[in-house]
């Protein structure tokens, strides 16, 4: 029996209000709702905090970085990744004659099967919606109706708060942008997918999918991932709610969905665990975990259980210690 393989794609933006597999019924995402009706997805994977760093350091420090090859295409998360020095590493940067997506998985996935023996897992991390909204310009044009304003042009990702009489034509344009992104990243796991069944090793290889932070589209009046000023509150839902969808190995009748609270040290606690991993045993770890979640954001703190959320802002005092503000203000 061949040794196990694995791969890990994690995508900056990707929330779950761009995903097919998690209610958005007006993208064509065809290869991730196919990925996900053999897999477990996971309905409630929350980040740790509206900021990258944590959440991918969250990731990696549970990871042996021996076994694994890391290839990503963003500046900001091979700084961070750095910080894990003994990971082997693979930079892909961006063409701009390339989708950077679709060039970063086929340049990581020819990288990896060359060396795979030696490291058998491998993580592309994508920027995702970070990065320039280099769709076709048709695939913007699939979210439109006929009566539908013609959506911007423009490949510079949007960043913005809103004003209270802003122009739905200017939302409904950002999100068919937004849209079109996500039509991209599923037919880059089409192509992965596939390459998989071609290299005769998708039996024995899994494949977790997840979101690294989600993209606000207008709720809460925020547009994009920026990062606000203290007075702006930015630790709901849109940012931190992901999806997550794994597939141990296609021939493991999975096909389900679990409710339970999972963060970004679950994935990469569970991902060490893979390799011993069963049909039976593959969501034990998940079962035993309290129905627990938060997350940090600029003098916010945000509580998730399985039942009610909440947000509150926060004060640190010289020694570190957090606490309430004086005057409790939450959500």
């Amino acid at each position: 029996m061949d040794s196990p393989k694995g791969i890990l794609i994690t995508i900056e933006g990707w929330g779950v209000n761009l995903a097919g597999c998690y209610g958005n019924s007006l993208l064509p995402t065809p290869s991730i709702d196919r990925l996900a009706a053999h897999s477990v997805v996971f309905d409630q994977f929350w980040m740790e905090s509206i900021h990258l760093e944590p959440n991918l350091l969250a990731i990696s420090k549970k990871l042996q970085p021996a076994q694994w090859l890391v290839a990503t295409d963003s500046i900001p998360a091979a700084s961070i990744l750095r910080q894990h020095e003994d990971l082997d590493r693979l930079e892909v940067s961006h063409e701009e004659t390339q989708e950077s997506f679709e060039h970063l998985l086929t340049e990581a996935l020819e990288c990896w099967i060359e060396q795979s023996q030696v490291t058998p897992y491998l993580w592309i991390h994508s920027r995702g919606l970070n990065g320039p909204w280099d769709a076709p310009y048709e695939y913007r044009k699939l979210m439109c109706d006929s009566d539908d304003p013609d959506p911007p042009t423009d490949d510079k990702q949007p960043d913005l708060i809103l004003k209270p009489d802003f122009d739905p034509d200017l939302l409904f344009g950002i999100a068919c942008g937004a849209g079109a992104q996500s039509v991209c990243i599923d037919q880059g796991i089409g192509l992965i997918l596939q390459s998989l069944k071609e290299l005769g090793i998708d039996e024995h290889c899994w494949l977790s999918l997840a979101g690294l932070l989600g993209f606000p589209l207008g709720e809460h009046k925020r547009v994009g991932l920026g990062v606000r000023s203290n007075c702006s509150k930015d630790a709901y839902s849109e940012r931190l709610h992901t999806p997550w969808i794994l597939r141990p190995a296609i021939g493991y009748n999975l096909g389900m969905r679990t409710s339970n609270l999972l963060q970004p040290s679950d994935l990469g606690h569970w991902l060490e665990q893979i390799s011993e991993a069963s049909e039976n045993n593959v969501l034990d770890f998940f079962a035993a975990k309290p129905p627990l979640a938060w997350a940090r954001g600029n003098d916010e703190f945000a509580v998730l259980t399985d039942r009610w959320s909440a947000r509150f802002d926060i004060q640190q005092d010289a020694s570190g210690k957090l606490s309430l503000v004086d005057t409790p203000i939450g959500e």
